[in-house]
C-alpha cells in the first residue's frame, strides 16, 4: 500500500549491488526503514533526493519489514549544515541521539516538529552549541527522560542557593538539605562508581527500567556532579524553550563555568540513560573541549 508523509532522511547505508537502505523519520509514520532502489547507481533519480538531512514529501510502499521509496519531493536539505564541518557533525550527533530514543513506526509528531526546528536552527545560528543542547533536552523531553533543574527532585523546594548538585540516577537537581549523607560526587573521595537501572528504549515516566549491561562505559560515573545556580538556570531556559515553527530559535549565551558543566551534566547524563556512550560523542565532545 502507497502512503505519503513528510519525511526526513536521517542516515542511510548500501543495501546490495545497486540499492541503499534509508533510515526516514516520518511525520505519519515515525521512524522507518526503507529501501531506495537503484540509488547506488550514479544516475538514479532518488541518489540525490535520499541524501542525509533531506527533507521533503515522500511517497513510500509499505513492506513487511522495509518499506520502499518511490517518490520524494524535497523541501529543504540543508546546505548551511551540510557545508560546515563543524554543523555536519553536531547533526549527526542528534540524528544518533534522535535514532536511540525512536522505536520503530510510531508516530511522534511532535519530535518531529521540533527535530525540523531544530535543523533549522542549527542552520541558521552562527553557535552550534546552544542549538544541540537545546536539542538534546527537547528530545530527552519527549522522550519521556526530561530531568528537573529548576526544582529539587526529592523535596520539590526551589533550587536557589549552593552548594548544588545534578543527580543522574533521579533525573534532576538536588538542594543542599537533600544531599544524602556521605555522598560523594566525581572527583570527591568515595564517590560511587555504581549505576543506577539504565534506559534502553523510551518509556513514560515511572515506567520499568532494564537492567544495564555488563559492558556499560558509565559504571565510573558517580551520581551527583556539582554545579552552579547559573547552570541550573541555564538549563531550565533552554529546556523550556518550545519548539515550533513561528517561535525564534534560543537565543541564550553560556561561557566559561557555565557551559563547561553543562557539557559536564549533558555528556554524562545522556550516557546514563542510554547505558553507552553514543558513538559520534567524541567527536562533538573534542570539538567542545578545543574552544575552552
Amino acid at each position: 500500500m502507497l502512503y505519503q508523509s513528510e519525511g526526513i532522511v536521517l542516515d542511510q547505508g548500501d543495501f546490495g549491488e545497486n540499492d541503499k537502505i534509508a533510515r526516514i523519520f516520518t511525520r505519519r509514520e515515525g521512524l522507518v526503514r526503507a529501501v531506495v532502489k537503484g540509488a547506488q547507481r550514479p544516475r538514479s533519480k532518488l541518489r540525490g533526493l535520499t541524501q542525509p538531512l533531506t527533507y521533503g514529501l515522500f511517497q513510500l510502499y509499505r513492506g513487511r519489514s522495509l518499506d520502499r521509496v518511490t517518490q520524494v519531493s524535497v523541501r529543504n536539505g540543508f546546505p548551511g549544515i551540510i557545508d560546515d564541518y563543524e554543523k555536519m557533525i553536531y547533526a549527526r550527533y542528534l540524528v544518533e541521539l534522535l535514532a536511540s530514543v525512536l522505536p520503530e513506526k510510531e508516530r511522534a509528531s511532535a519530535m518531529f516538529d521540533l527535530f525540523l526546528a531544530v535543523l533549522g536552527c542549527l542552520e541558521q545560528k552562527e553557535d552550534p552549541w546552544v542549538i544541540a543542547r537545546w536539542a538534546e533536552l527537547g528530545i530527552l523531553k519527549l522522550a519521556g527522560f526530561a530531568p528537573s533543574f529548576s526544582r529539587c527532585v526529592s523535596c520539590g523546594s526551589k533550587v536557589q542557593e549552593p552548594p548544588v548538585h545534578f543527580s543522574l540516577k533521579d533525573g534532576g537537581a538536588l538542594c543542599a538539605a537533600c544531599m544524602p549523607l556521605g555522598a560523594a560526587f566525581p572527583g570527591s573521595q568515595g564517590a560511587s562508581s555504581a549505576a543506577s537501572p539504565a534506559i534502553f528504549s523510551p518509556a513514560p515516566a515511572g515506567a520499568a527500567m532494564s537492567a544495564p549491561s555488563p559492558e556499560s562505559q558509565v559504571r565510573a560515573y558517580g551520581e551527583l556532579i556539582q554545579v552552579s545556580p547559573g547552570t541550573l538556570r541555564t538549563l531550565e531556559m533552554l529546556s523550556t524553550h518550545v519548539a515550533s515553527p513561528r517561535v525564534a530559535c534560543p537565543n541564550i549565551t553560556a561561557r566559561g563555568q557555565v557551559r563547561t558543566e553543562i557539557n559536564e551534566v549533558s555528556r554524562k547524563y545522556i550516557s546514563f540513560l542510554l547505558d553507552k556512550r553514543l558513538k559520534s560523542a567524541p567527536l562533538v565532545e573534542s570539538i567542545e573541549d578545543e574552544k575552552k
